[in-house]
Order: C-alpha cells, then structure tokens, then sequence
C-alpha cells in the first residue's frame, strides 16, 4: 500500500501548494506602488506644514495666512487619504483563511477515505499479493510454512494466508494447529465478506475432523456457517453425513444435493454425487453389506516389550490413506486398553461422504496410540504402520504399533 500513499500524499501537496500560494506569492508591484503613494504624501505634507511654519515665524506670513494655508493643506491630505486609487488591497483575513484552507485539505482526504474508502480492500491486495508470492518463491512445502508463519507473526490482518496455512497444517496431521489458524483467519476476515463465509465452513469440517462426531461445538460451528451463507458447500456437506449417521436418508440426499450445485466439478463433486448415489440405495432398501463394500481387516497388536500408555485421556486411532496423502480416507477411534484386536475398515469409517473403498487398489494403514486423545503425533506417542494394502486381499493385516514418537 506504500504506493498508493505515496501517490495520494503527492496529490495532496499539489492541491495545498494551489491553496496557499495566494498567501505565499510576492506582493504585486502596483499593490506595493500604491502604500509608497500614500507614505509620499504624508511626507510632503509635514514638509510644506514646516515650511509655513518657518514663514511665520520669520514674519513673512500673518498668522490667519498660516491658518488658511495650514487647513487648506489639511484638507488635501485628508482628501488624497479617503479617495486612493481603485486598486485591489491585501485581505490578510482572506489570507488566514486560505491558510487554514490548505491545511484541512489533507485532514479532511485523510478522514474522508478512512471513512468512505476502500482501505480495507488495498489491505487485502496487499495480503494477497504478499501470500501468493511466498507460496511461489518456496521451493518446499516445509519452505513455504515456515515463510508463511513468519509473514503472518508480523502481518496477522491477513486472513488468505491464514486459511492456507490452516489447510497446509490439517493435510500434514497437525489438527490443532490447524483449528487455530482457521480461528485467525475467520477472526480477521471481513465481517459479512464472502471470504469469511467460507472460512467458517472450512472451520466446521476441520472440527468435524478432530472431534469425529458432531458435538455441540461442531454443530455450532456448522450453524454459524449456515447463517453466513445457506448454500456453503462444506457446511451442507457435513449436514449430509450428520442425516447420513441418522439414517435420515432422504436428508442426506437433499443436503447434499444443494451443495452439489455449488462444488464445481472437482474431487468434491464427485464425492457428492458418490454420497448421493448411496444414500438413494438406502433409501430403495440396500441391505448393509451393499453400503458397507469392501473391507480391509486388521489385526492390531503392541510390539514385544512395549505397554499401552496409562493415560486416562489415551485413544487408539487406526486409519487408512492413499500413499503420499496427507488426509485419511478411513478412520477408527478406539480404546488402546483393548489392545490386541482386530478392526474392519470399510465405507461406515468414511471420513467423507461418498467414499467407496472399493475405488482403491492400495492403502496404507496406520495406528497411533495418542495419549492426550487428539490425532496429531506428539511426544511419547505410540505408532505402527503397514504400507501398500491390497484392498481386495481378503487376508488379515498384521499391524504391530512398534514405535514411539520422540521429543523434538
């Protein structure tokens, strides 16, 4: 924005240099001419006036002389005085006033713009532009998160960047650090701004996604997205799956197709249209093993020597993800004191409506014991992993939680 206030600053001095040179520029010559007129002819006036007084005091003139003469002179000063020539004078009132004049000018652009302007659209140019120069001059994703944490701890009014940071945070598992950032961005948001609209629809689903169940912040999250824009895709996306989980079926379906009209053709139209096709199953009778699909079975169990933490707050979390995705596409919340067992991952633990695991050769599959029950990998935590699942083998997977997490 330094641009734009260099520019208007500039301005702004041209029209105080138009205001006040009629207070700054030199007297006129004729105006100047004019007040020498007046000072000569006081000054013949006191000559004349001592010469007659020299000729009386010499004799040479009676004194009623002297006063004939003396008021004759009077009078002519006095006529010369009340009658000078038809010349513009100097108004230094009008002076003062062209000086306050220039003054207000830039006080009163200054609270004009503040009030009617766009400030805070160049505010959002500039964030814009500051953003999506990082997010192409980082040559990693890592690059590019530190960058961005770092512009954003010195420009926080910048809502663009904290919504892709709050997404970057939640595709490499850090939910927590993901919320916060969504919280930032909706806080900093225009109010009422469509910007912020969809903010707060993204910040459901991520609460959606930490929680796995619509509890009252979720749904409230929801609700407050719903007011700000009825037809958010996100926000009708999870009123799907919550009528979905009721076996409000033909909900679902009316939920979800509204937010079908607005998702573009992209990844999340497809899962929409997946989600619907499902729904209408059900709602014609499918029987579960239809809705249910393919499944990968799998047998969790702790390595030798190793003991499930003695943590109240502890949760066992296995989930499925294609290899290189940072999102699972299955998930399962457990209680690690059950340890060992065996789960089955199917459709019923989509993460998103419409999944069909069914679409998948491979996965990889994953469990984390987290001590402090949230999904993100901490200190102390226990993990295991299988890579490269076929989805069609009907084998047990054998799952070993072998690893614990050590402090950064």
């Amino acid at each position: 924005m330094s641009e734009y206030w260099g520019a208007m600053l500039a301005l702004l001095a041209v029209a105080s240099v138009f205001a006040l040179w009629p207070v700054l520029r030199p007297v006129p010559d004729n105006l100047q001419a004019e007040e020498d007129h007046e000072s000569d002819n006081i000054s013949l006036f006191e000559q004349r006036q001592a010469e007659l007084q020299a000729e009386l005091d010499a004799g040479n003139l009676s004194a009623a002389d002297y006063a004939a003469q003396d008021a004759e002179l009077q009078r002519a000063l006095y006529m010369d005085l009340q009658n000078p020539s038809q010349q513009p004078k100097l108004n230094s009132a009008g002076g003062y006033l062209l000086l306050a004049a220039a003054l207000m000018v830039p006080v009163a652009a200054w609270f004009t713009y503040a009030e009617l302007g766009a400030s805070d659209g160049m505010q959002q140019r500039d964030n814009m532009f500051a953003t999506r120069a990082i997010m192409q001059n980082a040559e990693t994703l890592e690059q590019m998160v530190v960058d961005l944490e770092s512009h954003l701890q010195a420009n926080e009014d910048n809502p663009e960047g904290w919504f892709i940071l709050a997404n970057t945070y939640m595709q490499a598992n850090n939910p927590e650090a993901g919320l916060q950032a969504f919280v930032k961005a909706k806080t900093f948001a225009p109010e009422g701004s469509p910007q912020q609209a969809a903010i707060l629809g993204q910040y459901a689903q991520a609460l959606f996604f930490v929680d796995g169940a619509f509890n009252e912040r979720v749904n409230a999250a929801i609700g407050e997205a719903m007011q700000a824009n009825p037809d958010d895709v996100s926000a009708l996306s999870l009123l799907g799956i919550q009528a979905f989980e009721a076996q409000n079926f033909a909900a679902a379906i009316q939920f979800w197709e509204r937010a079908l009209s607005n998702a573009g053709d992209g990844d999340g139209a497809r899962s929409l249209q997946a989600g619907i096709a499902n729904a209408k199953r059900q709602l014609a009778g499918g029987n579960e093993a239809l809705a249910q699909g393919a499944s990968i079975k799998v047998a969790i169990r702790l390595a030798t020597g190793l003991l499930a933490p003695d943590a109240p707050n502890a949760v066992l979390f296995v989930y499925a993800r294609e290899a290189g995705q940072r999102m699972p596409l299955l998930a399962a919340r457990l209680n690690p004191s059950d340890l060992p067992m065996t789960v089955s991952l199917d459709n019923s633990l989509a993460l998103q409506q419409g999944t069909d695991l069914a679409n998948y050769k491979q996965l990889d599959v994953f469990a984390h014991i987290a001590k402090q029950g949230t999904p993100g990998q901490q200190a102390g935590d226990m993990v295991g992993q299988v890579l490269a699942v076929s989805v069609a083998s009907q084998e047990v997977v054998d799952l070993a939680i072998d690893q614990i997490i050590a402090a950064k």
